[in-house]
């Protein structure tokens, strides 16, 4: 779904022009993400300003039951390595109409996957890192399709999505779709354990496990997750899995301090001796602090790196300022 820098543009004008919503019916969608880093390794000491990813949308109602959203992401291409990015793609990362009544949600089109969102909420700092499962690649942050959430009962919201397991960025070219299950159990109000599962079939059965559950207060977040990721890349037996835990911390209503660490690891084939993805398995931190000297503008200073599980496998270490304004 690439389209061109001044289509976008279009688009986005016409989202500000088009019928009169009010603020309490509408809600438009503008947050920039930027970053300086400097790198602190011999391997790498390289240093630059970044703009990393732009949103911009509108969501508004349509009536008292039907909502619509369509959002642009602007990146980068594929999304590779975020120290050499240079070119940008213009990408519709949702385009969805929503149905809601009572405790039913139902969304058909392009829409954020609900096992990402929750998560990243948890995490809080999109702006600064994604999610395990989105930075591994254990599937699509957003995806074309329809899915379901039901509110149970004041503890138990279950959901349910059938996509094309393409992503946001492909459209589907088989007959081939992913299907998806979550339940969210709130023993207390401030209190979320999860457990998801997701599954496609092509040249073999891929799927994805997780389980995840948080803690929030008037001045804290905390989360901590599990993820293993089944056949990748639709390859019988080749297994991902890792965990990922953090934390937030509010000091006053400027200034939290924030914590991460993330681990990947994967299996060992029959007949070998290594891990089949070892270069690439690891772990990771990322720590620091974040000033709000305003409503909607965010900034953090932190320290990020990776250390490769592999004995002669990459060390990454870099210091950033990362930036996230929003209206």
């Amino acid at each position: 779904m690439k389209i061109k820098s001044v289509y976008s543009l279009v688009f986005i004008l016409l989202l500000f022009s088009l019928n009169g919503y009010s603020q309490e019916e509408g809600e438009t969608i503008f947050r920039i993400y930027s970053n300086f880093y400097k790198g602190l390794t011999e391997e790498d000491n390289s240093t630059a300003f970044e703009i990393s990813r732009i949103y911009l949308g509108y969501k508004g109602n349509i009536n008292e039951n039907f909502s619509a959203e369509a959002k642009l992401d602007i990146g980068s291409p594929e999304d590779q390595s975020q120290y050499s990015l240079v070119n940008r793609y213009a990408y519709f990362k949702t385009a969805y109409l929503e149905y809601h009544k009572d405790n039913l949600q139902i969304y058909f089109g392009l829409f954020g996957m609900m096992q990402f969102d929750i998560q990243e909420k948890i995490w809080g700092y999109r702006y600064i890192s994604k999610s395990f499962m989105d930075e591994f690649k254990y599937g699509p942050s957003a995806d074309i399709g329809i899915g379901a959430r039901y509110k149970l009962n004041e503890f138990i919201i279950t959901d349910m999505v059938i996509s094309n397991g393409e992503g946001y960025k492909s459209l589907q070219e088989d007959d081939s779709y992913k299907t998806a299950f979550g339940l969210s159990v709130l023993p207390t109000e401030k209190t979320m354990v999860r457990v998801y599962y997701d599954f496609i079939n092509k040249e073999s059965l891929q799927s994805v496990f997780a389980t995840f559950i948080s803690f929030t207060g008037d001045d804290f977040r905390f989360g901590a997750e599990y993820n293993k990721l089944y056949n990748k890349s639709f390859v019988e037996n080749q297994d991902l899995k890792g965990y990922s835990v953090y934390g937030t911390f509010t000091l006053n209503e400027k200034w939290g301090l924030f914590g991460r660490f993330d681990y990947l690891s994967s299996n060992i084939l029959a007949e070998e001796i290594l891990p089949w993805n070892l270069y690439n398995d690891g772990s990771s931190i990322t720590s620091g602090i974040e000033y709000t000297p305003v409503k909607n503008i965010h900034c953090a200073l932190n320290y990020q790196d990776w250390v490769s599980l592999a004995a002669n496998g990459p060390y990454k270490s870099y210091i950033y300022f990362n930036i996230e304004f929003k209206l």
